[in-house]
């Protein structure tokens, strides 16, 4: 019973691990940081160009996890690449820790 009380009070997540499993890099990403900026602080070799979610050059899969959209993905990614879990690493925050595909 306790431990339900103390769970409603837990501080929020000051940051959240980002796992890559097709490189097999982790790295942290705070809370409220686009994934796209987090991976290029780590040093992580990330494709990218536009960096506003309207190239799709950052796009990768996201296998696990929750991410919050900070715009409406379908701009640039095709019907299947959504259904198939594609995300804008440039245009996402995390809110859970996550595992990825980079493509």
């Amino acid at each position: 019973m306790f431990e339900k009380i103390r769970d409603i009070f837990k501080r929020p997540k000051s940051s959240f691990r980002a796992t890559i499993v097709n490189s097999g890099k982790t790295f942290d990403v705070k809370a409220g940081q686009k994934l796209l900026s987090s991976a290029l602080e780590n040093g992580v070799s990330w494709p990218h160009y536009c960096r506003v979610g309207s190239c799709a050059k950052c796009r990768c899969k996201l296998i696990e996890g929750s991410i919050q959209p900070l715009s409406d993905f379908s701009y640039v990614l095709s019907l299947q690449q959504s259904e198939d879990g594609f995300i804008l690493a440039c245009q996402t925050v995390l809110k859970s820790d996550i595992t990825l595909e980079l493509h």
